[in-house]
């Protein structure tokens, strides 16, 4: 059995930029909660950010969100990642537009790597 990478980070954001000369990221309006005015409701926007290490060779992700009351899976986005040293830090970003969240309360993003939970995210939305 392949050894999987280990989550340093997963942070929720706004925005990610990344410098093009140092491939510094910057990490923009971080939140753990949503505020909205209806339900249904769609937030326009979010990053969520990964930071990985002690990977070896390519590895399937998939990034799952999930209403928590009811451990609703309302979508997942699917991808893959690749180590090529065990001690390089592994650093990515899902782009999120127009997610959905039909009822008020906890949410979760959950990232799974070949199929196995390896870090996940509670956030709650409330109406305000």
């Amino acid at each position: 059995m392949t050894e999987l990478p280990k989550a340093l980070a997963m942070i929720i954001c706004d925005e990610m930029i990344e410098d093009k000369r140092t491939n510094k990221k910057s990490l923009i309006g971080l939140f753990n909660r949503i505020v909205t005015n209806q339900f249904p409701s769609r937030h326009k926007k979010m990053n969520i950010f990964f930071s990985l290490t002690g990977g070896r060779g390519k590895y399937k992700t998939r990034l799952q969100q999930t209403y928590l009351p009811e451990m609703k899976v309302l979508g997942e986005i699917e991808g893959e990642i690749e180590f090529t040293d065990p001690t390089a830090v592994m650093e990515f970003n899902f782009e999120l537009n127009e997610v959905a969240f039909p009822y008020e309360g906890k949410y979760n993003f959950q990232l799974l790597i070949d199929n196995t939970p390896v870090i996940e995210r509670i956030f709650e939305v409330v109406k305000g």
